[in-house]
């Protein structure tokens, strides 16, 4: 496979790990630190085996790094740009419902 086809499917396995309103959340909590999937699990208000799937998806997109401490499983973003990323989109959706609410209020006049 040609190497530009690679890094397109590689794109899209990437977007799509980060296209889902749970990873998000995970990523949100994760923030800059490292942390056990077991502090992970209670603050989603998912099942366990939901959010190992969810945390398996991240990591297999290269999203997380995992590595293991005896009993604990612990993840961490395997890069700082894509905190940057998801704040990027952030603020790109921030900027669209602002321009959806003025626009709402003008036709409302």
């Amino acid at each position: 496979m040609e190497v530009r086809n690679l890094v397109m499917k590689k794109n899209v396995e990437f977007l799509k790990a980060l296209a889902d309103e749970t990873r998000l959340k995970i990523l949100q909590f994760l923030g800059d630190k490292e942390m056990c999937q077991c502090d992970i699990i209670p603050a989603m208000d998912k099942s366990q085996s939901t959010i190992s799937q969810h945390l398996q998806i991240l990591t297999n997109a290269g999203v997380l790094e995992y590595r293991k401490e005896g009993q604990r499983s612990l993840y961490k973003l395997k890069d700082e740009r894509i905190r940057k990323i998801i704040e990027l989109v952030s603020s790109i959706s921030s900027d669209s419902l602002l321009e959806i609410s003025k626009l709402a209020k003008s036709i409302g006049r």
